[in-house]
């Protein structure tokens, strides 16, 4: 019997006024369909013995479709099968033919693959005597990964595996096993989207071409979360139509899901301010472990993860054995011991990322809490479809954040339960990414002028930058890699690095991270958490890739603060917004962590501030800027001349928390910045535009941008460029349905993040500028109207807080992308060789 409704009647009763709202999704039983008359007898008992009698509409669908050789995308929620929708008519076809072919299995994270190793190796098992099963990831010892290429029919990876392993070694490895491979699966093909969907397409094409040459043409099946496209996003990832099976079979359990606010507070210096989503999710977790019911709570960031970790257990040691932290950058053997003790129950909550956003099975489980928005609709139920999975109730708490985003949707909870889940996109002829691809084909095999493969003119095009710049020569009627180096290299499909730096402790390691995040969480003296553990950094070495640390005992966490100097280097696209100009064009960017903050726990006050003396990551990307209308600006301007910058800054922070859920990004896709001229500095560049050459500094003027936070750009900011009245609207609800009247983190602080100048901090720790002025500039911007400001000094104490383009254009555009991509590639690989 679930202790669930105990904990349902401690947050009813606790949290009643915290409660904004409760959105009941009823049960449905679901459709089933019998077993098709050509399935195996075998299986058939196999599937008797698990208790199946029968199967959902959507397996059966998929069963047929697959056994016709269809390329099929299965779309339905979680829990719902998916895996028996695919596994279930490859395996009758295997069992049934006259020689083994293969099947490769594509999973998006190396947990996942793990995870499905057992699934689909008890189920290879029970079907048939001789398992020819395999993980070939990062972790596959090499004495096995020779046995694989040897010996398997059933091979698990990922895509990073698949680019940097196996499609550079399919002669000598790999040639057996792909002349022979009949089905790509490709689990959570939802996930392919923004610039690692951009990759992986590109891998794709790389692994049809393959195929080809060694003699094969397999099928291909998906299988997906619910997403609003489909069809449209599975034919952009592959290049290819597909049979959509998205009408779900599958019964679903009741759900409650809660949409709780924090309540608002008054300082004693009457700045008003919101409790954290801890306040709410501490006692939460405490209450559901003693209950022995089976908790996931979802945080946004690894160090989160540690925080809420620590601050749950803290005077409470009879929970350290029934809650843990879970989240990347653990060791594979930590991660899979975690996995383990969820699964077997003698763990009862877990603390994660949204790395068990996917279908790792972890076990049955009751209880979700979501701390803040996780980014998009989609993500939003995934992670709360972790509970409920065996048709028992499930409750799912939405906890918001004091951020504009979150506190838009705990107030609009139809956003997230009436609204249709986002589009998936991506842009597989993204100049940026297609050049780091094609080296790699050609190194494969050498490319032919017309590749079938890689389809449109953006082929033909970056083959001619790539022979300008000698990457390519001709040979014969073929084109041949001339480098020296290996292309995959230097290659990293998921961000802007392909390595990580090790963490170490004692001669052990205990943990890694990206180069970049490094900078943000391992310089010197900074505290770093480890599965409830504190350590403190004492050496790193961005050349060598280690972080030496040391662990202690503080009663504090540390947080970096960075500086963005930007150049916009070039113009690609304009429009007018009420006479507003917007440009979208090419951003160079220069982060630099300048100093670090000490915060205590629990009262998050700063105890202190050190520097930071790393070097800067540089970086050439995609973005716009938009310069306020004249008109505004003049009238703002002769009330006071600090209002136009309280207002881009107010508007810098609204985009940035708020633009990401237009474009399914999250909120490390996207960055913003201001740029300021005033009287003070019109000879002097102002934050952000310090690289612009003197020649051209009368040219700028105020403005504020937004770029993608990806090298070479991967079209986020292009989107939100795209959709910007949207963009803006969504901004100005937020602001006109806040209550706090005279800004907010949930709106816009009274003292917005990256103000510098001593006047303009004044007027905004003294006054309401930043909202008002905020909410006059988006009058102008979708009215037109021309509204002052409503400024009101208050008293308290200084505290922070289209049209289609002629082809003649395109072709323009796509030609000047492809050079500028080509002179980023080229600058990044004298870096690395």
């Amino acid at each position: 019997m679930s202790n669930l409704p105990e904990v349902v009647n401690y947050l009813e009763n606790t949290f009643q006024r915290e409660i904004k709202a409760l959105h009941i999704q009823d049960e449905s039983a679901g459709y089933f369909a019998g077993f098709p008359a050509g399935l195996n007898s075998l299986l058939k008992q196999v599937l008797h013995r698990q208790g199946i009698q029968s199967l959902y509409s959507h397996q059966r669908e998929a069963f047929e479709a697959i056994s016709r050789g269809e390329d099929a995308v299965v779309v339905s929620r979680t829990a719902s099968g998916k895996t028996l929708s695919f596994l279930l008519p490859i395996l009758n076809e295997y069992m049934s033919a006259t020689a083994p072919f293969g099947v490769l299995l594509l999973y998006p994270t190396k947990a996942l693959s793990r995870d499905q190793e057992g699934t689909l190796g008890s189920l290879l098992r029970a079907a048939m005597a001789n398992q020819k099963l395999g993980t070939f990831d990062g972790d596959t010892p090499r004495e096995e990964r020779r046995n694989i290429q040897r010996t398997a029919d059933f091979v698990i990876t990922n895509p990073d595996m698949l680019h940097s392993g196996i499609l550079p070694n399919h002669n000598r490895s790999w040639k057996s096993f792909l002349a022979r491979l009949r089905y790509i699966v490709v689990d959570e093909v939802h996930t392919y989207r923004g610039a690692f969907g951009s990759h992986v397409s590109n891998v794709f094409r790389r692994l049809v071409r393959t195929c080809e040459i060694h003699g094969s043409r397999p099928v291909f099946i998906c299988s997906s979360a619910t997403v609003g496209n489909p069809a449209e996003h599975v034919e952009a990832l592959f290049h290819r139509p597909f049979r959509v099976i998205d009408q779900d079979g599958a019964p679903s359990p009741r759900r409650d899901v809660y949409f709780v606010n924090p309540p608002l507070m008054q300082s004693h210096g009457l700045t008003p301010y919101r409790k954290g989503p801890t306040s709410i999710t501490i006692p939460l977790i405490r209450a559901a472990s003693r209950q022995n019911v089976r908790t996931i709570c979802f945080c946004r960031a690894r160090q989160e993860v540690e925080r809420l970790y620590r601050a749950v257990v803290d005077g409470h040691p009879e929970l350290t054995t029934k809650v843990q932290p879970y989240r990347g950058g653990l060791l594979p053997n930590e991660r899979r011991k975690l996995e383990r003790a969820m699964f077997e129950g003698s763990l009862n909550t877990i603390i994660t990322t949204n790395a068990l956003e996917l279908g790792i099975d972890i076990g049955d489980l009751d209880f979700c809490i979501l701390t803040g928005h996780p980014g998009s609709v989609a993500s939003f139920w995934q992670q709360a479809g972790r509970v409920g999975r065996k048709g028992k109730r499930a409750v799912v708490v939405f906890v918001a954040r004091d951020t504009p985003i979150d506190q838009y949707l705990v107030n609009h909870p139809e956003f997230i339960t009436s609204a249709p889940i986002e589009e998936a996109w991506l842009s597989a002829d993204n100049p940026y990414i297609m050049l780091q691809h094609i080296p790699c084909a050609a190194h494969e095999h050498p490319l032919r002028a017309a590749e079938p493969a890689f389809q449109g003119q953006a082929y033909a095009m970056a083959v001619e930058v790539l022979t300008g710049d000698k990457t390519l020569v001709p040979y014969h009627d073929w084109y041949r890699y001339a480098l020296a180096d290996y292309p995959a290299r230097g290659v990293n499909l998921r961000g802007m690095t392909d390595y990580n730096v090790e963490i170490y402790c004692d001669s052990t390691v205990i943990g890694e991270i990206d180069p970049i995040g490094a900078r943000g969480s391992l310089y010197k003296d900074a505290i770093y958490q480890h599965l409830g553990q504190r350590y403190m950094s004492m050496d790193l070495d961005l050349d060598k890739k280690l972080c030496r640390v040391e662990k202690v005992n503080v009663d504090y966490f540390t947080e970096a603060v960075w500086e963005n100097r930007i150049e916009m280097t070039g113009i690609e696209e304009e429009k007018s917004l009420r006479q507003a100009e917007i440009r979208f064009g090419y951003v160079h960017v220069n982060k630099q962590p300048k100093l670090y903050k000490k915060i205590r726990d629990r009262s998050y006050e700063n105890i202190g501030y050190g520097p930071i003396t790393l070097p800067a990551f540089e970086y050439d990307t995609t973005g716009f800027s938009l310069l306020p209308p004249p008109h505004w600006k003049s009238a703002v301007d002769a009330i006071d001349k600090r209002y136009m910058a309280a207002a881009l800054y107010g508007m810098r922070y609204l985009l940035r928390h708020s633009a990401p859920s237009l474009c399914m990004a999250d909120i490390n896709d996207i960055e913003t910045d201001v740029a300021l001229k005033t009287e003070s500095n019109a000879h002097q560049p102002a934050h952000g535009m310090q690289d612009i050459p003197a020649s051209s500094i009368e040219s700028w003027k105020s403005a504020l941008y937004l770029y993608d936070a990806h090298e070479g750009g991967v079209g986020y900011a292009e989107k939100i460029f795209d959709k910007i009245e949207e963009a803006l609207g969504l901004c100005r609800r937020i602001i006109d349905e806040c209550e706090c009247g005279t800004g907010c983190p949930s709106c816009v602080p009274p003292l917005p993040p990256g103000v510098e100048g001593e006047e303009l901090e004044d007027l905004l720790i003294e006054s309401n500028a930043a909202v008002a002025c905020t909410h006059s500039l988006l009058l102008a911007l979708l009215e037109g109207r021309v509204v002052s400001p409503e400024v009101r000094l208050l008293s308290r104490p200084r505290q922070q807080t289209g049209i289609t383009s002629e082809v003649d254009e395109e072709t323009a555009k796509l030609s000047e992308r492809l050079k500028r991509a080509s002179h980023i590639l080229k600058d990044k690989r004298e870096r690395l060789h």
